[in-house]
Formats: structure tokens, sequence, C-alpha cells
């Protein structure tokens, strides 16, 4: 990725702990189905709310309220839009011109389409072949079909979360243009 190089040491900070954070956010169901997983998307962006608000309560209790509303989208993908939306909340708390509802506005717009995208690969394609793997090696008797199961679905996950987070926080606003 060419421009990680050009993050500081407190961005690369902080979309790592976005990236680890990412694991949780389908934990738990705490806004129920009218929310869905809004609350977990709240604590995975902490982070960058605790820093391009630091010194602005009332610009931080706005991003919280902002992002309370429902969310949905396939975790391994989810990470593009965190950090979509981590640099558009930097560029909102740096520009008093920058409009906040765009934030809102391209979250819901990223739903659909990178759920559809994602459960398409992950679910529909990456998990079959892993089962198929995982299935033919545990049928043989060998204790390598559930731990290649695992690993063949999730290192490609656990890899596409990862840049997806520095990807998409690094073309930042540029990306709606692009």
């Amino acid at each position: 990725m060419k421009n990680k190089e050009s993050l500081t040491r407190q961005d690369r900070k902080m979309l790592n702990s976005i990236f680890w954070r990412s694991f949780t956010i389908f934990a738990g169901r705490s806004g129920g189905q009218v929310r869905q997983h809004a609350a977990g998307f709240i604590y995975c962006l902490l982070p960058a709310f605790n820093r391009y608000y630091k010194d602005d309560s009332e610009g931080r209790k706005k991003a919280l309220m902002r992002h309370t509303m429902f969310y949905n989208i396939t975790q391994n993908l989810g990470t593009f839009c965190m950090g979509l939306v981590a640099a558009m909340e930097k560029e909102n708390s740096e520009d008093p011109n920058f409009d906040a509802h765009s934030i809102v506005a391209i979250k819901t717009a990223l739903m659909g389409p990178m759920s559809g995208i994602g459960d398409s690969i992950f679910w529909g394609v990456l998990r079959v072949i892993a089962a198929g793997i995982g299935i033919n090696l545990a049928l043989q008797g060998s204790i390598l079909g559930p731990i290649m199961f695992l690993l063949v679905y999730n290192v490609p996950s656990i890899i596409c979360r990862y840049y997806m987070t520095y990807a998409e926080f690094t073309l930042g606003t540029n990306f709606i243009s692009k």
C-alpha cells in the first residue's frame, strides 16, 4: 500500500486500533433489529472520535449521535466503511464548512453494495472452498480438516480487513470523487 508510508505514527496507531476493534462489532446485537450493529460501529471508531474531537466535546457528541443509526455490513469488508468514515470525521473536525450529513450518507450508501460483494466473495465462494478442503481432510481422519477450514477462510478475511482499513483512510474523501 503506497500511501501507508505517508501516515503519521498516530494515524497508524488509530487505524490499528480500529482494525482490532472490528473483530468485536458483531459480538452482540445491542442495537436490536432497529439499530443492529450501530453500537459496535461506534465502539470501533472511538479511537478516531477521541482523537479528532479531543478538545471539542460538542463535536464528539454530534459524531457519536451521527452513528447511532442502523448499521449492518459484511464483517469482512466492514473496515472499508470504517476507514472512510474515520477520514471523513477527521475532515469534519478540521473544516467547519464540511457537511457532516455526508458522513452518514456515504456510510449508508456503502452498506448494501459492500455487503453484496462481501457476502458473495466470503460467504458464497471462500467459505464453500474452505469447507470443501476441510471436509475432505476430515473425512480422511485428519485433524488438519478443521484447521485448514479456519486458515483458508480466516487468513484472506483478516488480510482484507487490515488493508481495507488503511486503504480507505488514506484515500479518504477522494474516494467519492474517484
